[in-house]
This record gives structure tokens, sequence and C-alpha cells, in this order.
């Protein structure tokens, strides 16, 4: 079994830090639980567990915000007492709890989840506020015993970070204020910002809509005074202020959330050069959707809808187009490579992924790149236009298992084969993808895998060296 930390009691929480973390948990919010139920079905494929859970720790009960498993027990239960939980020991301890078998095990055997429901191993990593407070847990669950990984704790580790850094970069639920509202003075002493930036943020963003009095004066109510907070922590983060403000749905509530709103907005905001507006969208839609929908449905369409109009554009207006497009390119490609760069341990192996000589359309290959990464593969990304030599080389180099290189272009994939006869593969494992070898005609000494995002890491999962 790995070593984690020792025991110890339960966690007497600091109350104000707590209880400001959970206002930004909405377990019954559409967006929050389609995130939380994301990483618990990740757990589930990634440590092949049948049973995961996201619970939110309130006063002595853990409250259930997602699980990945069968309705029965689990769909029933909407909470747990802490004290009968073996989620106990990782809260007190704030650090990551195993159990390999808890029949055997003296501090968890006597237990509910043992007695009652039968869990005999469980893996669970506390949700750690950025002042080191637990206010949850991620967990797995298995119904025989098992020795727990080292790869398999960085896994729960990495995505309870990942839960956690969602939970803290979402406003908190509008605090209680006065009736009537606060006047600027007030909110500036309860948020720490001044007034005269509270005024430019009103009048810059649109992001703040306070009331104002028969005099004219400003009051704030409460879902202002979450804004303002909210927007506060991302400043100390180093974001700028309207690349934030942009990822705050405005105040009226006017905000495209569905799959076609999405993708006209985004064409219209690529269209009228709004950099900040264009990455909170690009935000919004792969928070709001998975990745295959977000880059097959409303990404790539949207990047052909630009690429369309410049067809039918008046000579004077295609410039234009195209600075939409790279736009636009730009924004998906910044949010990919985000994702990419959190990196953790692959329980697959470790995979190089690189575009083919002459291959300068890397965006679906960076997609492929998260994918696969979500699928528990460490990803080296090298990006486009590499040599093939080059590729091989450094997979060799790292004791990759895996090669993945795409081709979009015919003229491409002429340069790719050829290179390929050119470099003694042997063992490795090489495969080849997209749009250009896709009913290309050229035979390639190498692997060949379906086009589209949906199934790809359970393509490359199946194939043997």
């Amino acid at each position: 079994m790995a070593s984690v930390s020792p025991v110890i009691g339960q966690s007497s929480y600091s109350e104000s830090i707590r209880v400001s973390a959970l206002r930004r948990v909405r377990r019954n919010d559409t967006t929050d639980r389609l995130v939380f139920d994301r990483l618990t079905k990740l757990v589930s494929a990634l440590l092949d567990v049948p049973v995961s859970l996201l619970l939110v720790a309130d006063a002595d009960q853990l409250l259930f915000a997602s699980y990945a498993g069968p309705e029965d027990p689990w769909a029933e239960i909407e909470q747990f007492p802490i004290a009968q939980a073996y989620c106990q020991h990782a809260l007190g301890a704030r650090t990551t709890f195993a159990v390999e078998d808890a029949r055997t095990d003296p501090s968890v055997c006597e237990l509910a989840p043992m007695t009652d429901l039968g869990v005999v191993s469980y893996l669970g990593a506390p949700l750690l506020t950025s002042e080191g407070e637990p206010i949850g847990m991620l967990c797995a669950m298995d119904f025989a015993p098992r020795g727990w990984r080292e790869a398999d704790i960085r896994v729960v580790e990495d995505l309870a970070a990942t839960a956690m850094a969602y939970i803290e970069a979402r406003p908190n639920e509008p605090a209680a204020t006065p009736q009537g509202g606060l006047n600027i003075a007030a909110v500036s002493r309860r948020t720490g910002v001044a007034a005269d930036t509270l005024r430019k943020w009103e009048r810059r963003y649109g992001i703040l809509q306070p009331q104002r009095t028969a005099g004219g004066q400003r009051r704030y109510g409460g879902q202002d005074v979450a804004r303002v907070e909210w927007l506060r922590d991302r400043l100390r983060e180093g974001i700028r202020i309207g690349a934030a403000s942009a990822l705050l749905a405005p105040a009226s509530g006017d905000t495209a959330e569905t799959v076609e709103e999405l993708r006209e907005a985004l064409v219209t905001a690529a269209r009228l050069g709004e950099p900040s507006q264009l990455l909170g969208l690009v935000e919004q839609a792969f928070t709001l959707h998975s990745l295959v929908v977000a880059v097959d449905e409303i990404v790539a369409p949207a990047l052909r809808g630009l690429g369309d109009a410049w067809e039918s554009d008046s000579p004077t207006a295609k410039n234009g187009t195209v600075a939409a497009e790279h736009m636009l390119s730009e924004a998906v490609r910044a949010w990919l490579e985000r994702m990419l760069s959190d990196r953790r341990g692959g329980v697959r192996g470790t995979a190089v992924l690189a575009c083919g000589p002459g291959e300068r359309h890397e965006l679906g290959l960076l997609a492929v790149a998260v994918a696969l990464q979500a699928d528990g593969w460490l990803i080296s990304y090298l990006g486009a236009d590499l040599p093939t030599e080059a590729a091989i080389s450094v997979a060799r180099r790292i004791e990759a298992d895996i090669v993945c290189l795409s081709v979009t272009l015919p003229e491409s994939l002429a340069r790719l084969a050829e290179e390929l006869e050119a470099v003694p593969l042997e063992r490795l494992l090489v495969v080849a993808g997209g749009p250009g070898v896709v009913g290309g005609g050229t035979n390639l000494p190498v692997r060949l895998v379906g086009p589209g995002l949906a199934d790809i890491a359970s393509q490359v999962r199946s194939l043997e060296p």
C-alpha cells in the first residue's frame, strides 16, 4: 500500500473559511452537477472502481454532490454522518486516506460503509481550500480488497484539487445585505475595493448593476457584492480585469448557454474583435459542455462558419474575417493549452503527440491531447510541423508507449508516408489520424485511428504494440 499521513481526529474547521467556501458549492446547480459528475466518472474510469463520490462536509454530515456507480443504493443516499464515514480520517488529517481491506482494518471495520454498504476498499482525498481547510471529499470505493498504487493516489488528489479550483473560482452565493442594499462606501469597506474602481467596473464592463435611490445614490445588492469579491480574488491571482469580467455572465442574466447560442456568440464576438468576451465564451463552452461537444459542436462549426463567410465576403471584408478566425483559434488554443498544462502522472502510459511534417493545423491534435490526458495518459505534446524522425527520437528518449501523428492536408500525408519509410519504428507503437489520413489513399506503415473526438481515447486504449 502506498503511504499516507497518519490518521488524526476530526478537524475543527475554521468556520468563516469553511462557510465561505461552501457558499460556492451549488449541489443542485445544473452546471456544477455536470462538472462534479464528470470528475466522479473520471475517478471511476481511471481507477476502474465501481463507485466514486464527491461529498460536501456540512456540520456533522457529508452531503452527496455527485456519484458514479449503481443507482441502488447510491441514488437514494443524500447525506451520511461524518462520524460513521471513512472520510472522517481524511477530513481530520487534511490529507489522503486509504483502506485496503476494511474487514481487517480496526479504524473502519465497525463503520457503516463496511457493515451496511459492504465497502471493503477506499481511497479518499479531501477538498482543501487555499487556506488548507477541508470542505469535502472525492473518493473511490470497491467491494473487494485492493492495494492502492501511488498512481491511484495521484489521480484522486489531482482531481480533488481540480474540483476545489473550480469551486473557489466561482462567486459566492450573495451574502445577506441590508434591505435596500449597501452604498458604495459600505461595499468598498466590505470588499477592500476602492469606490473609484467600483464605478469603473460598472461603467466599463457592465458587470455591476446597482439600484439607484431617488437622490441618484448607488445601492448594491448581494449579487453585486459577490461579483466584486470574485473579481477581487481573480485579480489577486494575476488575471486581468478584462479577462476576469468576461468570465462572469452579464448581470442581466442574458448569457449564452446552449450549443447553438454559444456557437453564434463565438462568431459574433470574433467578428467584433472582442478578445475578452471571446475568452469568456470559450471558457463557458468548455465548462458547460463536455470536451467532445465543445470542440465538435461549438468551436469547429464556428470556425467553419467564419471560413465560409470569407468565401462570400467582399475583398475589403476578407481581412476582417481572417482576423476573426485567427482570434477565435487562438482563444481556443489558449484554453486547450491551459487544460493540458494540468499535468499528472500517466496511469495508462506516456503518449507523444505531434503534427506531421508541414502540418500547421493543430487545434484538433490539442483536443486529442486533452482527451487522452483525461483518460489517464501522460502527454508529451510537440506541436505543429515536426519532422517524423524528431517525434520518434523524443519517444524513444522518454520511453513513450505510443506516438500519435496528426495529418489534415493531402500533401502532409505524402510527406509523412515518405518519412515513415525512412525511420525504423521497430516495436514502437505509432498511430496516425486526422482528416488527411481518412480516405487519403496512401498506405502508411502505422496503425490508423478513425475520425472524431468522441471515441479517440477508447480507440487508442484498444491498440496493442
